[in-house]
């Protein structure tokens, strides 16, 4: 049976969760990350979906492409399909990439910020095809946390962000979905992505949550 990382509620933040995306730079962001992991365990996936007083730690990945000399810039841009396990978001666009950290990942110790990037890497190996020399290091940008939803009530994201200095036709040749049993998509340019953006309600709520906060707001995306 699969084992995610959870954390109690009541070990962050007094268990009064901040809701939508709290930014977390530098000390600030090694720091929580830190904690996060300290008070992490696995237990059984699907117990953990069914209990709120949980929250199953979810590294989630934005990755963009400013554009190099002179291209079009763009956004990795995914729609769920029906193979995803989360049936709560089949159809729904996303910008974010990742995924649960599981016991594969190992031992719940160390520092935070090398434990929780570690397994977005493995998250990101298994998701898409990647350039031979990998990506480059993820940025930790803050929590996301929105617990109006049933599955943003049991899950927590730590924001990560990479960025590539090339141009969108490029990235597309770089980097592709893997998964294609459970998702659709690749690298959009913003024209296309502007378009997508006009009805909201077409993206999951976690996605939504983070352009409107500007966490791609190098690119242009209105919030």
């Amino acid at each position: 049976m699969s084992r995610v990382l959870v954390a109690d509620r009541a070990a962050c933040f007094g268990g009064a969760w901040p809701q939508g995306f709290v930014a977390m730079r530098g000390t600030d962001g090694t720091a929580f990350l830190s904690q996060a992991l300290a008070a992490s365990r696995f237990v059984a996936r699907p117990l953990a979906e069914q209990t709120p007083a949980w929250k199953q730690w979810i590294p989630y990945c934005v990755i963009c492409c400013r554009g190099g000399d002179g291209g079009e810039p763009g956004v990795f841009l995914v729609r769920r399909t029906g193979g995803q396990s989360e049936a709560r978001l089949h159809g729904a666009w996303s910008i974010g990439l990742g995924g649960h950290v599981d016991s594969e990942d190992g031992a719940p110790e160390g520092p935070g910020d090398a434990y929780f990037a570690r397994a977005l890497g493995r998250e990101l190996a298994e998701e898409l095809t990647l350039p031979p020399q990998g990506l480059s290091k993820p940025r930790f940008l803050g929590l996301l946390n929105d617990d109006s939803t049933e599955v943003g009530a049991v899950h927590a994201g730590l924001v990560y962000r990479v960025d590539l200095d090339v141009p969108n036709s490029l990235a597309s040749r770089q980097i592709g979905v893997r998964e294609t049993d459970k998702m659709e998509g690749g690298f959009t340019p913003l024209v296309e992505f502007f378009k997508l953006w006009q009805t909201g309600s077409r993206f999951e709520s976690w996605s939504s949550v983070l352009v409107r906060a500007g966490c791609v707001d190098a690119l242009g995306v209105p919030f």
